[in-house]
């Protein structure tokens, strides 16, 4: 397992490990957290999440990490929190507690 060095780290960005067991709640925490690159889910239209089709079907464009963050993020959306990470977009679904990490 990667060491990672708290201290290096810009304090905007958070721990996976740390927000999935913060948002566990005392439930089961996920077996398995995909983590996909944002070009292979654009060139599919698709995602675990299936963030892409739903922002598309709002009419909000996501070609980037950036505008993703942002659509999560969005005052809003309730029902999505988006964190930033090491490795790059955290988002959580808060109905059913499923989890994605998007990368570069």
């Amino acid at each position: 397992m990667e060491t990672i060095d708290m201290t290096q780290l810009p304090p905007q960005i958070r721990i996976l490990d740390e927000l999935v067991r913060q948002h566990a709640e005392g439930h089961d925490l996920p077996r398995h957290i995909p983590h996909v690159r944002l070009a292979d889910a654009l060139a599919r239209g698709d995602d675990p999440l299936h963030l892409l089709p739903y922002f598309a079907d709002l009419g909000t464009k996501i070609e980037n990490l950036e505008e993703l963050f942002a659509a999560c993020a969005d005052p809003g959306e309730e029902e999505i929190q988006a964190y930033r990470i090491e490795q790059g977009i955290a988002v959580f679904l808060v109905p059913d507690g499923q989890w994605a990490v998007f990368t570069k």
